[in-house]
């Protein structure tokens, strides 16, 4: 099995890669320096792919400094709401920390128009050469938190094609792959790396 290293404190994201990538021969852990995920800076963008990708060039210099070797990961997704202007966006991480799911909802008290998407960017460097995945998923943003499975802004967000109107947050993990930006975006860095023959 080969290494795969997600820049990740998140568990959830990573039995969700773990679920994609083993078939493929990785092993996926935690990217860790001294037992601790390390910090690593988001540039000024409104772009996951360019957040993605400056995350994945400072925990490429962080392999080398720390003598490790394997190939890296990183994921990258924002919440964008219609008629917020797409916040929270690439912002959409510190926004749940500092105004929780109670903050979003409070925004939205007057807004009828209630589409929103989450997007997703994947960034595998393999060693060798950087493979990219993108998803979206379109869906709507409740009244109220519905759920308690998942995380970040899962339990407000119903997604497109969910005929009973179910949040993520009351979802288990395989209804929610039917839908998911992030289990789209991580399918097609399996098929880059399919046709790369990784």
């Amino acid at each position: 099995m080969k290494r795969l290293l997600f820049l990740t404190g998140n568990a959830g994201k990573l039995a969700e890669a773990s679920h994609f990538f083993e078939p493929l021969g990785y092993q996926v852990e935690p990217f860790l320096i001294d037992g601790e995920v390390p910090i690593v800076i988001e540039p000024q963008s409104d772009s996951l792919k360019e957040v993605a990708i400056a995350k994945i060039e400072q925990a490429k210099a962080l392999l080398n400094l720390s003598g490790q070797d394997g190939s890296i990961f990183v994921e990258d997704a924002g919440l964008f709401i219609d008629d917020l202007n797409g916040f929270p966006g690439v912002n959409s991480a510190s926004v749940l920390k500092q105004i929780g799911l109670s903050g979003i909802l409070n925004l939205m008290s007057e807004i009828t128009h209630r589409g929103a998407e989450f997007r997703a960017c994947a960034v595998l460097f393999t060693g060798n050469e950087l493979v990219f995945g993108e998803g979206v998923c379109r869906g709507t943003i409740t009244g109220k938190t519905l759920g308690e499975s998942g995380f970040g802004y899962d339990p407000i967000f119903s997604p497109e094609g969910e005929d009973s109107g179910r949040t993520f947050g009351q979802m288990d993990r395989m209804a929610k792959e039917a839908f998911s930006h992030r289990a789209k975006a991580l399918e097609s860095v399996k098929k880059q790396l399919d046709l790369l023959g990784r």
